[in-house]
């Protein structure tokens, strides 16, 4: 068992937000999530790696953590802050006795109403879970989160026969790769900092951009392997990876005021007309205006703020969305996304 004392999160405004929690001091950029399941999925997604995450809906916790369906091995959120931590569970370890384990500090008992309501405000801003109260912090300065998360070496799952498909790893959530793995392809995961010369001597049949955490325009190298690759392969990415794909085009992209986060963002197909229900980590998007001749036409936007949401090329076989179609928000709105990349790959 564990005990809580008094712990206060204190915002880079100066502004201080009281609770209690197990003691545990951590730092990150303060953000919200509106989804009022998945919470297991949400922490051990790489995407939120560096990043104190505030639960807007209530209750978190009722269910445990079920094990089998997370997005990694491990809770990459700096912190959890919520307004009524659940300590019973139905099924798997208890959640917040599973981030204690894993060193993630969270606080419980927060006006979280009130938090949410000033980060739309104020925009997300960096944070401290802490055991006494300040007026102030020095926030550490940290590599980027991508580094962190990527896997370290080449992994291969999938069928042998199947489609080849490159995915380059920058945070990859785990069911983009089950999606893949469903349908019959040979998956090869690779490192973030994997050139194109390694990737294409392999010849793989098409190349996915994951997700993952971060600026986009600071992965510069990243940028540059993701250009070599364009025209060779079809290419899809996801949030991260659509961003990535964007700056390889010579297209720009730039901070939301807080981001989009939950499994109910409206986007809108312009080229069909068609709304979907998206499920949405981010807190970056393209510049429409960048776009202009790069090839790349936007095809999707979010019905909330008009950002982007899609983009693909006029005439390659390159595409992305910002949002992700693994999600199961709808709960199958955009599941397609995988069977249009495969007969892409496949030449139908």
């Amino acid at each position: 068992m564990y005990e809580v004392q008094p712990m206060y999160l204190v915002l880079e405004d100066g502004t201080c937000w009281e609770g209690v929690g197990p003691g545990i001091e951590t730092y990150g950029e303060v953000v919200f999530d509106t989804a009022p399941v998945g919470y297991p999925q949400a922490v051990s997604d790489p995407s939120f790696a560096g990043q104190i995450v505030v639960f807007a809906f209530p209750m978190i916790g009722n269910y445990g953590v079920d094990l089998d369906r997370l997005e990694s091995d491990r809770p990459w959120a700096s912190g959890v802050v919520v307004a009524n931590m659940e300590k019973e569970t139905f099924e798997g370890p208890a959640f917040p006795e599973w981030l204690i384990n894993n060193g993630v500090g969270w606080m419980d008992l927060v006006d979280t109403r009130r938090l949410v309501v000033h980060l739309r405000e104020h925009g997300s801003i960096r944070g401290i879970i802490c055991s006494e109260k300040r007026k102030s912090f020095v926030y550490p300065e940290e590599i980027h989160p991508v580094k962190k998360v990527s896997t370290k070496n080449v992994m291969r799952v999938g069928e042998e026969d199947g489609p080849k498909i490159a995915l380059i790893d920058y945070g990859v959530k785990r069911n983009i790769v089950r999606e893949l793995v469903k349908r019959g392809c040979n998956v090869v995961i690779y490192p973030h900092d994997t050139k194109a010369e390694e990737i294409l001597k392999e010849e793989p049949d098409g190349i996915l951009l994951s997700n993952g955490p971060g600026d986009p325009a600071l992965l510069v190298d990243e940028i540059k392997t993701v250009s070599a690759l364009l025209g060779h392969k079809p290419i899809a990415g996801i949030c991260l990876g659509m961003q990535i794909l964007a700056l390889a085009a010579g297209g720009v992209t730039e901070k939301l005021k807080y981001g989009h986060r939950g499994a109910n963002h409206a986007v809108k197909d312009v080229l069909s007309g068609k709304g979907f229900v998206t499920s949405q980590n981010h807190g970056y998007a393209v510049v429409e205006s960048s776009l202009a001749g790069t090839g790349m036409i936007v095809t999707h936007i979010n019905l909330g703020d008009g950002s982007v949401e899609g983009i693909k090329h006029e005439k390659l076989p390159i595409w992305g969305v910002q949002f992700h179609p693994e999600g199961s928000p709808g709960p199958l709105d955009f599941e397609f996304f995988f069977d249009d990349f495969l007969r892409s790959v496949k030449g139908v």
